[in-house]
């Protein structure tokens, strides 16, 4: 049944009803193939689309058990008894209910889980949610052992538009653009986009199915299993929830994108018939994936912020290819709807690095395809359409330093020039354009530095002579240069290294302020940059805004860190000035853009001035409290919208950003990989730590390398897990 709206945003009237339990927001999606449950527990809906969030709606579908003639159910809809507790726990592939009811003397376990395995890409975008669940008797020392209770697991879709089809339930419908978070953004421009792409206003017809292991009954479409349980004796059932469009999704000039894994499936059935004969092999890879993780001992905040960070990076991806089977990958950034935003990518790259490499690849292309003559565009495209930037201004030299210095950390992680090569030109168009952007000759850029923190004060956002822009263009010159000597290009290479003596040099005498680094050399205060989308904020604009503390200092050298290029800077100042501002900018929930622009927070550049502090040798991994306590805050009580990067009156929802907590893994253990010199640093800034070797991990046998440090008769030692997986590399630890 496909059901025809007569508007192409649906909207949403908020029902506030609060769920008797601290469950929170959260979702779980499908890595490159969209489909995702959204769960909102507040609002007792979960919204459903086989095309993902924000191409979903609300669909009256909800889990639980029945017993003696009562239905105990998940806290979604109304047609059920809730259960007496819920506590609710984030994992990186699943989000889990556990549900108790003494009552009934029952406890239940309902898993949501994505499967996920690094560079398993079958697995891994398969579109399919597997729900697992567990129930056990609740232990009584007055129940004997051996008493045994029947109940009944029950998926319930009486009041959704799914229809019985043998022993599944199918259904089928179009899912237009929703703007229920959207509207945070700039709902004019967004209706002029509809209109002028209709693909957008016709919506995406895509089907859902659901079906469960061992079989079930169909009554009244609601899919009951029985299971006996005692004190000793749990019962599991799984279902599946499988997804499919079969239409183009994304445009690019002429070319129309599908769905990979319309490659390999033919229909929504033939993906639920393959999820259910793989459900144990699936869900067993997965959680092994997961169990890894949790092995590098960061604790449970960190294990539940990175899973629910995860959930909400996957439900942004694309995976896709055209009728020549070439490939397309791309991320939405989240509630902002841009494909591939530069700025976003540099920081959630550490994902691929660690994981998925190959990735890199195919967004190098793009980024590349979608470039001004003497710039890399902030997107390229938005919504259902690729074809080029859509956001309204340039930030021509941050996303040009992001471009080389991602290239840069991708040839030297994996020694392989023959990746980079090709864009070398593109890297010598860009170094130029920056260079050319210095109109007083210190080094530092007068023209093109709008930056990516667009909810800020005029003073780090668009300020001529930046501290932050400065020492990431600082950076991609070294990044550059090494990129130069690959194509023997002198003249370029001498370029970079004149540039980068000025702007080392500038800053050294005239932006260091006795404990911390400014803002910037010269203020925007008095002659606001023509592009500000906003007006200057009162006080936070004043020129007390140009000598603050800032937590984006470093930001332009942990790719250096990441592959051990020595950043030839004064790392004694920066140690400080990392403290400083942390001390200086802090809330709550995190750090400030400045000590005195305090309009905002965003929670994954925090992460990132965490990750730069952990390769200076700093432990500031506490403040992943903060973040978590922030999420939950946010999800439970507040605005909503999964992983929320912004505190303040921003709002950046669903969005994929959080995904840069990876880089702990790595930040931490001050983990670097220098594939062209065949050289491993290790430089942990906390013990005990267990450090996971990613990049090495050999995934198709499912051994990851490990670095185990910890603390013993006065001492730090190291044992290595599977250190023959680095054969070939000197291992350097500090």
């Amino acid at each position: 049944m496909i059901s025809v709206f007569e508007n192409s945003i649906i909207k949403v009237s908020k029902r506030r009803c609060f769920a008797t339990n601290a469950t929170h927001e959260t979702i779980v999606a499908k890595f490159g193939s969209r489909l995702s449950l959204n769960f909102r527990p507040r609002e007792r809906e979960i919204w459903l689309s086989p095309a993902g969030r924000f191409l979903d709606q609300p669909v009256a579908l909800n889990f639980g058990i029945a017993y003696d003639g009562t239905r105990y159910g998940l806290p979604f809809g109304s047609r059920h008894t809730d259960f007496q507790f819920i506590e609710q726990h984030e994992s990186f592939d699943r989000v889990v209910y556990r549900c108790r009811d003494f009552r009934i003397g029952v406890e239940c376990d309902f898993a949501f889980v994505s499967p996920f395995y690094p560079q398993d890409k079958d697995l891994s975008t398969m579109p399919a949610i597997y729900v697992e669940i567990t129930v056990r008797r609740i232990i009584d020392r007055n129940v004997r052992a051996d008493d045994v209770k029947t109940v009944q697991v029950f998926c319930d879709a009486r009041m959704t538009p799914f229809e019985e089809q043998g022993d599944k339930l199918v259904m089928e419908d179009r899912y237009f653009l929703a703007d229920d978070h959207i509207h945070y953004q700039d709902m004019e421009y967004l209706k002029r986009f509809l209109n002028e792409h209709p693909d957008v206003r016709r919506g995406v017809v895509g089907s859902t199915a659901i079906g469960c292991v061992p079989g079930g009954t169909l009554l009244g479409k609601t899919l009951f299993v029985p299971v006996q349980i005692a004190q000793g004796k749990a019962a599991t059932v799984v279902y599946a929830i499988g997804g499919y469009v079969s239409d183009p999704v994304l445009h690019t000039g002429n070319e129309a994108w599908r769905f990979d894994y319309t490659h390999r499936f033919a229909s929504v059935v033939q993906v639920l018939e393959t999820a259910l004969k793989d459900a144990s092999a699936a869900l067993s890879k997965s959680a092994s994936f997961a169990s890894t993780l949790r092995e590098a001992g960061l604790g449970s905040d960190y294990d539940q912020l990175l899973g629910f960070s995860m959930r909400s990076y996957a439900a942004n991806t694309w995976w896709l290819s055209d009728k020549l089977r070439t490939e397309w990958f791309s991320v939405w950034e989240g509630n902002c709807l841009f494909h591939s935003t530069v700025d976003v990518e540099y920081n959630l790259g550490l994902f691929y690095y660690l994981l998925w490499p190959e990735l890199l690849e195919i967004m190098f292309r793009n980024w590349r395809n979608a470039m001004k003559p003497d710039n890399i565009s902030h997107d390229i495209g938005a919504i259902l359409d690729a074809n080029g930037a859509a956001y309204p201004h340039e930030m021509e030299i941050e996303e040009n330093c992001n471009f080389i210095l991602m290239l840069f950390a991708y040839y030297r992680m994996f020694a392989k020039p023959e990746a980079v090569l090709p864009y070398l030109d593109v890297v010598a168009t860009l170094i130029r354009f920056n260079a050319s952007c210095d109109k007083t000759g210190n080094g530092l850029p007068n023209k093109g530095t709008a930056n990516t923190i667009d909810d800020s004060s005029d003073d780090v956002q668009f300020a001529e002579e930046q501290i932050y822009i400065g020492i990431k263009e600082y950076a991609a010159y070294l990044a550059a240069e090494e990129l130069f000597a690959l194509s023997k290009n002198a003249e370029l290479a001498t370029l970079c290294q004149t540039e980068a003596a000025k702007i080392r040099a500038s800053i050294d005498r005239s932006g260091w302020l006795d404990d911390h680094y400014g803002v910037t050399l010269r203020s925007a205060f008095g002659s606001i940059h023509a592009d500000s989308l906003y007006k200057a904020m009162g006080a936070n604009a004043s020129s007390s805004g140009k000598d603050a503390y800032s937590i984006y200092t470093a930001n332009g050298l942990l790719y250096l860190w990441l592959v051990g290029k020595d950043a030839r800077w004064d790392l004694s100042r920066l140690k400080t000035d990392v403290t400083a501002a942390d001390r200086a900018c802090a809330t709550p929930f995190g750090g400030t853009h400045s000590s005195v622009d305090t309009s905002n927070v965003w929670i994954s550049q925090n992460i990132w001035r965490d990750l730069c502090a952990g390769y200076l040798g700093i432990d500031l991994s506490s403040n992943i409290q903060k973040y978590w306590a922030f999420e939950r805050y946010e999800n439970q009580g507040a605005r909503g919208g999964c992983f929320i990067d912004t505190y303040g009156w921003n709002k950046l929802n669903y969005y994929p950003r959080g995904i840069t907590a990876i880089g702990y893994l790595a930040a931490m253990g001050g983990f670097s990989v220098d594939g062209v010199a065949k050289v491993v640093r290790l430089k942990p800034a906390k013990v005990p730590l267990t450090v996971l070797l990613l990049p090495f991990a050999d995934w198709t046998k499912g051994i990851v390398p490990k670095a185990v440090f910890t603390f013993e008769d006065g001492q730090i030692r190291v044992r290595f897990e599977h250190k023959e997986r680095l054969e070939g590399y000197r291992i350097i630890i500090d």
